[in-house]
């Protein structure tokens, strides 16, 4: 990170010293949603039982679907946009016609490993236009009878039910998708995420005890936010926060490496996320002039 003033920062605190309150107001959490409701039906269990106002889910899963879902709550729903990742990874049973062989299945899993064709199926929520997809790996788990467990890591929005089916286009028998589980997504995997059942089980002992392990299992939205970072002065804060844009006097520090364009994290002197906004000059261009709008703020997502 470039430094290009020195100056106290005293506004707000570090990430790591909010409380279980502030942290349920600018965190998220990882739940296993099981298999029934729907990942908005998870995210309102979530509002609920944590008696917040707000929270939301990034990466829709099918009610039939378990695994990783990401719950922002409160304030952090604003970074919603910037959190969700473009991989995935699951795990699926897919039940065939007729017993393959691992090998068989080996050979059918060559042809869909990089960039496919799919088109949404009739019941998703988006245009069904074909379009491109990327599987980054496709591994054979296990081969039992007429079951096929594979792993697959690939693009978000990638339909391991239409792979199912092409697949045993391709092997000349009937497929389909027996049973589907998440294991990651936005960065997290399966063991970070805790079930609906212990949440509410650390709620209740925080509530009654106020002693729980709740705050271990909040991932601070700092965290969970994979943008190149600038920290910005404490006299900027204010104005940046209320609709300004930041001008490079109010820049203290910056990435290297950000580009014209860029979605950037505005950042506290103490590592709070502030706001979020397009860079509308790259570092070489900041550091190379003394004046000049450099970040055109998109998203306030704490004001100070």
């Amino acid at each position: 990170m470039l430094v290009l003033h020195r100056e106290p920062c005293n506004a707000g605190k570090k990430p790591s010293e909010r409380t279980m309150e502030e942290s349920l107001h600018y965190g998220l959490i990882v739940i296993d949603k099981p298999r029934g409701p729907t990942s908005h039906e998870a995210s309102a269990f979530v509002r609920k039982m944590l008696c917040l106002s707000k929270a939301g889910h990034t990466g829709t899963l099918d009610a039939n679907v378990s695994g990783v879902l990401p719950v922002l709550l409160e304030e952090a729903c604003k970074a919603s946009r910037y959190i969700s990742e473009k991989t995935k990874t699951y795990v699926c049973i897919m039940r065939c016609g007729e017993q393959p062989t691992a090998a068989t299945v080996e050979e059918t899993f060559s042809h869909f490993r990089g960039k496919i064709w799919q088109k949404p199926p009739l019941a998703s929520a988006v245009a069904k236009k074909l379009r491109v997809r990327e599987i980054h790996s496709l591994k054979t788990l296990e081969v039992q009878g007429k079951d096929v467990l594979f792993e697959a890591h690939v693009d978000a929005g990638t339909y391991i039910r239409n792979l199912c089916f092409d697949a045993g286009e391709v092997m000349g028998i009937k497929t389909e998708m027996l049973e589907l589980r998440r294991t990651e997504a936005a960065g997290f995997t399966e063991n970070q995420a805790i079930t609906l059942q212990k949440l509410s089980d650390l709620w209740w002992l925080y509530k009654e005890h106020g002693k729980t392990d709740l705050q271990k299992h909040l991932v601070q939205v700092e965290d969970a936010l994979k943008l190149k970072k600038v920290v910005v002065s404490d006299d900027a804060l204010r104005p940046i926060c209320t609709g300004a844009d930041l001008a490079i006097p109010g820049i203290l520090s910056l990435d290297e490496n950000i580009k014209e364009g860029d979605s950037v994290a505005l950042m506290t002197g103490k590592g709070e996320l502030a706001c979020i906004a397009k860079a509308l000059l790259s570092t070489k261009t900041i550091t190379s002039q003394e004046k000049g709008i450099a970040f055109d703020v998109e998203r306030v997502v704490q004001a100070f």
